[in-house]
This record gives C-alpha cells, sequence and structure tokens, in this order.
C-alpha cells in the first residue's frame, strides 16, 4: 500500500487502526482474468502432487 506517510503521521494511533480495520471491498475482473485465475488455480492443484511425488521420488533414490 501507497500511503502518504505525512497524512499516517498526521493521524492518532486510533484514527490509523481503525482506518486499517476497515474492509476493503471485493475488485470485480474481467470474463478473461478470471478464466486466467481458474486456469492457474487448476495448473496448482495439478503441479503440487506432482512435485511432491518427484520430491519423494527424488529421496529414495538418493537414499539407495
Amino acid at each position: 500500500m501507497d500511503y502518504d506517510s505525512q497524512l499516517l503521521g498526521a493521524l492518532e494511533p486510533g484514527q490509523l487502526s481503525a482506518a486499517l480495520e476497515l474492509p476493503v471491498p471485493k475488485c470485480k475482473v474481467g470474463r478473461a482474468a478470471l478464466i486466467l485465475l481458474i486456469m492457474l488455480r487448476l495448473y496448482v492443484i495439478v503441479a503440487i502432487p506432482i512435485v511432491g511425488y518427484t520430491f519423494a521420488q527424488a529421496l529414495v533414490v538418493h537414499h539407495h
């Protein structure tokens, strides 16, 4: 976050903590970005077991 340091210095601690606790609204993303994010999530779901299996195999082969 890029806050103005002079503005933050002018706030009292209670004001700053109250401002930081405000919820941030959800961002509206376009259809292309949504599809890209879904594809990225699927890639990660598939890649994690593959990396885990490869790591385990490397440990077994290195051990013997």
